[in-house]
């Protein structure tokens, strides 16, 4: 019994160990999946081609009726219209929401995390982009925890360790849950325009 219990527990350790791993040299967090613009600032963007038959003021409006439902969600508590401009067919929203990190009956390991999202929709494409990204981690913590810019948290020079072959475990984990978030958002944001074509 014993024995069987040992092998049990060395193979969810390896498994869990194989799972971080694998998220480290998956390319989709790897090296340069964290773009910075010419400030050092930390920035997600994405441009897709709105559907044949679409008009670049209904792809405009499912996206900003998108966003309002999207970032009003229980989730998402705080999201509000920063900037609307219809005629020019771009808006910018602010959303706090939570990270979970790792969850368990007894505890939770989760950050708020906040950002701009906007769109802009322009010569028969729309571009969704992520920007102006922070996290307050340890909330409940004396002092109400820390604020970090991702450009201090995330980059490639922030998240992995000197000899850039893993990453750091405080930081890491911040760069693959906030690339999964804009990988989220974008998808979701396209699926508001291609299922209403």
């Amino acid at each position: 019994m014993k024995k069987a219990l040992f092998t049990i527990t060395a193979l969810l350790v390896s498994l869990m160990a194989f799972a971080k791993q694998s998220n480290e040299q998956d390319p989709k967090y790897g090296k340069g999946a964290v773009p910075v613009d010419e400030n050092g600032s930390v920035y997600f963007t994405e441009t897709f081609d709105i559907p044949e038959g679409m008009s670049e003021d209904r792809c405009y409006e499912l996206l900003f009726n998108w966003a309002k439902g999207r970032f009003t969600l229980p989730y998402a508590n705080a999201g509000r219209v920063l900037n609307e401009d219809a005629e020019s067919r771009r808006y910018i929203f602010h959303v706090d929401q939570m990270i979970v990190f790792k969850s368990t009956a007894l505890t939770a390991d989760e950050s708020k995390i906040s950002y701009n999202f906007s769109a802009v929709v322009k010569d028969g494409k729309f571009t969704l982009k992520i920007t102006d990204i922070k996290y307050r981690y340890e909330e409940g913590r004396e002092g109400g925890g820390k604020i970090f810019p991702a450009e201090d948290w995330i980059t490639d020079q922030e998240a992995y360790n000197r000899k850039g072959t893993k990453f750091l475990k405080s930081t890491g984990k911040f760069r693959i849950k906030t690339i999964d978030l804009k990988d989220i958002q974008f998808q979701k944001a396209f699926e508001a325009i291609s299922d209403n074509k």
